[in-house]
């Protein structure tokens, strides 16, 4: 069974971690992975621990940016491309993805609306140049410019006039619900809609050639559709609708298909006019960080999941940040939420929406926190990363560990992970093969397999070698080696047999990751060499029934490994031959009435849907077979057969299909079970513990009395050599019929008579 806690050492765990103080309580920094996932940016998973082993773990993920990398844009999706509607993150993210254009990396962004218009941004939303939605309350603000630049603030002023040659006219909102006597813009990003009705006058318009839209600046476009007390116009992609009511319709009525509007819009942030290309909404507070100070006063005072979006002095670093709640992890107030940002290199930082919304993707993972509502949740826009790259490439040009910073117990084995980029960063391989690994004598060594062992004295390189289509690729690797760790067998205690030699693992808990130590650094010691022995290399093996302790050691700690041996007396042992039927029970289809006629089950098929015969009997197979047989004769026809087990290191049932496409009728057919290819070749799966056997029947069958014939459920065990005299004996075992397996099933010896599996005498000696 596995340990659920592993032992600590008496001395101090060495733990390579920074530290932080959060409210005024100090915390320690475990960087559980750290990875490039695209051009210019590196992910972020930490775990930060209070010093005082006090509650309140806090589980984050980080993701920076560099937008100077020629190769980086930033970009707002909305749910569904539109303000009303939501969609998952990682949904968004692999919709707008092509071998070209791969986003990468993001979070959720702003609160929206949850009921009537479901998805709807609360806050000011620029997508692409265009405004999407002119909030008319002012929230906190996040995004970049035209050239990437971050702009990040507390006030935002929006100005919109269609400009007449004596004359200007205000845009009062855009895509937002048009009022009486008031002239409004809708753009795609309000659907394929105006969404107004039928008391105005509307007119589609283009951009004019040289013309592009940007929330500050003069533009020119065609009108090329004019529409009077209709409503709702259509409104196709790249194109806009001036909409208009009361006074503003009279405007619009003198407008004509053909002729040229001017718009004027200008935004300020600040008091600062600015071209916003991505703009996304946050909450009333103030910013969680505003010229390298974080908020003391002006925040949110409670604990929950929350997303927060910053960026560096120079605004051409940006910071992504997820901070889970209401779990393991506890969440956080938008205050410590600034100084987890601001420690990371943030100089000012928005708090975005928060609770089951916040969520983080990185591609190809998907959503890598762990949201609150036990899912990724479906949100109203996001801001991501992306990489545009000239082609596509699929070319390893550079490999990276999930930890370039690797602490190692002495004697600790790793085995590391590689992720794999093209020439422009983008990750195309979360498991690179043919990976070897090289290092100095005094870091340690290459076992056979090509792990590392740390069996050196001395911190250093590893050196990560790959020979690829691309050419020789070299990735550095640093260790460093830690004086003492948590360490614990794998296993607590072992059932086996003289014929399944055991190796003991030894494994330590590093940075949240489990790692195997090499079992020769410890002395090994058996209590009890009459029923199994240990050797120098951890290897237990079985010699006698019975029961005994493993014990190893190492400096100071010690561990104990509980074995118990049970050899089989054959190659074939019988675990139940079904004559104690006050251990079964019988259940099946309405009017079958199983019972019991000797170790046969009899049953009346009466048809219908879904028919089924059960046999239940929940015992531990006290036994480690490598097979598990059982031989049926049936003429009722099968249709497949379910065999539910529990191994000992699960909690939940196993269920086994054997004969998914009907089992033979009218003639033997062995239900087997190889243990390793359906449960998987763990020790600690035994003993495993059967529950039922469920016989799923054909309308086809006859609707008359059926029998199931089985004859026993056998353990075999595969490295089994029989003796002759074994043999002998078995012969010779006149007392009880013996139950042998034979190239055509089980077969039944009493004396020097053998039957078959219906009692029929096949033979005599």
């Amino acid at each position: 069974m596995k340990r659920l806690t592993l032992l600590i050492l008496a001395f101090v765990f060495c733990r390579i971690a920074a530290a932080i103080t959060l409210n005024g309580v100090n915390y320690t920094i475990d960087t559980l992975a750290q990875y490039p996932v695209g051009p210019g940016a590196r992910f972020y998973e930490l775990r930060m621990l209070r010093a005082d082993n006090g509650s309140g773990r806090l589980d984050c993920w980080l993701m920076t940016v560099d937008t100077k990398n020629p190769y980086v844009s930033i970009e707002q999706v909305l749910g569904k491309d539109q303000l009303v509607g939501t969609e998952r993150p990682s949904a968004m993210a692999v919709r707008k993805t092509t071998p070209t254009h791969v986003v990468y990396g993001g979070v959720n962004g702003d609160f929206f609306v949850t009921q009537g218009d479901v998805g709807r941004p609360v806050g000011l939303t620029v997508v692409n140049n265009e405004f999407a939605y002119t909030p008319t309350a002012n929230r906190r603000l996040g995004g970049v410019d035209e050239h990437f630049r971050a702009v990040i603030g507390t006030k935002m002023s929006y100005s919109g006039k269609l400009v007449l040659p004596d004359s200007s006219y205000t845009i009062k909102h855009v895509n937002y619900t048009r009022a009486a006597d008031e002239l409004v813009l809708y753009n795609q990003h309000n659907g394929s809609t105006t969404g107004t009705n039928m008391y105005g006058t509307e007119l589609l318009i283009e951009l004019l050639p040289d013309y592009q839209w940007h929330t500050s600046g003069t533009m020119k476009a065609k009108v090329l559709d004019k529409q009077e007390n209709i409503g709702n116009m259509s409104i196709p992609k790249g194109e806009a609708v001036l909409s208009g009511h009361g006074t503003m319709q009279q405007v619009l009525n003198t407008f004509s298909v053909g002729d040229t509007v001017t718009l004027k819009f200008s935004l300020k942030v600040d008091g600062e006019k600015v071209k916003m290309l991505q703009c996304i909404g946050g909450d009333t507070y103030a910013l969680i960080v505003n010229n390298g100070q974080v908020e003391q006063s002006n925040f949110w005072n409670e604990l929950h999941p929350r997303t927060a979006f910053g960026a560096s002095q120079g605004k051409d670093t940006l910071f992504f940040l997820v901070v889970d709640g209401r779990g393991s992890s506890a969440g956080c107030t938008t205050k410590v939420l600034g100084e987890i940002i601001h420690y990371y290199g943030a100089y000012t930082a928005v708090n975005w929406d928060g609770g089951g919304s916040s969520g983080m993707y990185i591609r190809p993972f998907g959503a890598v926190n762990n949201g609150s509502d036990g899912s990724e949740r479906a949100v109203g826009n996001a801001m991501f990363a992306v990489a545009n790259i000239p082609v596509e490439d699929n070319t390893i040009a550079s490999i990276a560990p999930y930890q370039p910073i690797c602490p190692v117990p002495r004697y600790g084995i790793v085995e590391p992970k590689f992720l794999g980029y093209n020439q422009y960063s983008v990750l195309i391989d979360t498991c690179v093969q043919g990976v070897k690994l090289q290092c100095d004598a005094s870091l340690g060594e290459i076992l056979p397999d090509g792990r590392f062992l740390a069996s050196g004295t001395e911190n250093g390189t590893l050196t990560a070698v790959l020979n690829g289509s691309g050419g020789e690729v070299i990735c550095p690797i640093t260790i460093r080696l830690m004086t003492s760790a948590p360490v614990a067998f794998r296993l607590d205690s072992l059932l086996t047999d003289n014929f399944h030699p055991y190796q003991v693992q030894i494994q330590s808990l590093v940075n949240g990751k489990v790692m195997d130590l090499l079992p020769s650094a410890l002395t090994w010691q058996s209590a009890d060499e009459a029923v199994a022995t240990v050797d120098a290399e951890g290897i237990v093996q079985g010699v006698a029934d019975g029961y005994t302790d493993i014990i190893g050691r190492v400096g100071t700690f010690a561990d104990t490994l509980h074995v118990h041996i049970i050899n089989p007396k054959a190659r074939l042992t019988c675990w139940d031959d079904f004559t104690s039927h006050e251990n079964w029970l019988l259940t099946a289809t309405t009017d079958f009435n199983p019972t019991w006629e000797n170790t046969d089950v009899v049953f009346n098929f009466a048809g219908g849907r879904g028919a089924f015969v059960r046999m239940e009997r929940q015992a531990a197979m006290m036994l480690r077979p490598d097979t598990i047989r059982i031989p049926v004769l049936t003429n009722a026809v099968v249709q497949k057969v379910n065999i539910g087990i529990r191994p000992n290191n699960s909690s939940s049932l196993q269920n086994i299909a054997l004969f998914p496409d009907g089992m033979p009728s009218g003639e033997q057919a062995n239900l087997d079970i190889d243990v390793a290819s359906a449960l998987g070749k763990d020790e600690a799966l035994f003993p495993l513990n059967f529950d039922y056997i469920k016989f799923f029947l054909s309308s086809a069958t006859a609707k008359q009395q059926q029998r199931f014939q089985m004859n026993g459920i056998w353990l075999l065990c595969n490295n089994y050599l029989e003796t002759k005299d074994a043999v002998t004996d078995a012969r010779n075992d006149a007392i009880r019929p013996t139950k042998i397996l034979t190239a055509e099933g089980v077969i039944i010896r009493q004396g020097n008579t053998t039957y078959s599996i219906l009692g029929l005498p096949i033979k005599t000696d």
